[in-house]
């Protein structure tokens, strides 16, 4: 990247927990940021829905179900979110082989994590970038609802398939000892079942389980999670069935998941559902550096395909590639009230 002008603006398309903290930080420091995301909510996987009506409805997280932590640089956000009553711990292990170690929920429920985060920024939902141009030391991000934003920086933090295709539609040049990197980076896809019911479930405390049974990987009851007023829960379908059952109807995908998970839930309890298909749910192979910063473009790319998955490897790389923003743009480290 050319430091000799002085930048003083990023945008930043996707608003997962990654983006979100990378615009945090760098409003801390002064620079101007604008969030892009296609959804209609801010946080990405950090989700949660609202099933049923006003006097019956379920509330349930229903991508990432929980995280921990590992990693010091993580731990300051997290110690935040505690002392502000954000998240709570919701237990220690889930099996008898878990090892002994805090798994934090959100308290009201994971997405307000995201929304926490989002609070005081520049934030455009339901809007898809379509492609991008750099001209004159200026980004140029165009959308499908006819929306331009510019920007000195842009950091892109979507998973690596699409941000690689959004490139591509721009021809944006790619280095080869990149693009290499970034083609390798691939995804488990994720079926998801949420299933409102009318009576509790046999889910044993504290409320979450790794069944074996297939096509099952996990089940969570959010009644038990303390974020829903009604029984509701959260099915997960292991790698194999999601890739075999991805363009299947939602009702055979409910009938064969609800059908695997009949031991705890009792007949006839299930009086709503929905589905929702995560294609790049759990990073399966990593770029092997906590982002990537493009040598002759203000281009950053971040996110949970970078180093390492999960909840605590998008937060690692944001603190990372938000460091080497804040760097790269020359700003000082005075905080903006």
């Amino acid at each position: 990247m050319n430091q000799n002008q002085k930048k003083t603006s990023c945008l930043i398309v996707g608003g997962g927990i990654s983006g979100l903290i990378i615009a945090k930080t760098l409003k801390k420091q002064g620079i101007k940021t604008i969030v892009l995301d296609k959804g209609r909510g801010i946080g990405g996987r950090l989700a949660t829905r609202k099933i049923g009506n006003a006097d019956q409805y379920g509330v349930f997280d229903y991508g990432a179900q929980y995280f921990s932590v590992k990693d010091p640089k993580f731990q300051v956000w997290v110690d935040e979110w505690l002392a502000a009553g954000i998240i709570t711990e919701w237990c220690r292990g889930f099996r008898q082989t878990d090892s002994n170690y805090p798994r934090y929920r959100g308290v009201i429920s994971n997405r307000a994590i995201a929304k926490d985060l989002a609070q005081d920024l520049d934030i455009h939902t339901s809007t898809r970038v379509n492609k991008i141009t750099y001209q004159d030391q200026k980004w140029l991000v165009a959308t499908e609802q006819d929306q331009e934003f510019t920007g000195d920086l842009l950091v892109i933090t979507a998973p690596v398939p699409q941000t690689l295709e959004l490139l591509a539609n721009s021809a944006i040049a790619i280095p080869d000892s990149i693009q290499i990197k970034l083609q390798q980076v691939s995804y488990y896809p994720c079926i998801a079942l949420l299933a409102l019911l009318n009576q509790p479930s046999s889910i044993p405390a504290p409320g979450g389980i790794f069944p074996e049974q297939e096509p099952l990987a996990w089940i969570a009851d959010n009644q038990q999670k303390q974020i829903s007023p009604e029984p509701a829960l959260t099915l997960h379908g292991n790698t194999s069935f999601s890739e075999n059952y991805w363009d299947a109807d939602n009702q055979a995908i409910a009938k064969t998941m609800l059908s695997a998970a009949k031991t705890w839930i009792k007949p006839d309890s299930v009086i709503d559902y929905q589905v929702h298909r995560w294609r790049y749910s759990l990073v399966k192979t990593t770029y092997p550096e906590p982002f990537c910063a493009f040598p002759n473009l203000p281009l950053v790319l971040a996110g949970d395909g970078f180093v390492a998955p999960k909840i605590e490897g998008a937060a690692l790389s944001a603190i990372a590639a938000a460091e080497y923003i804040g760097s790269y743009l020359n700003v000082s480290e005075r905080t903006i009230d």
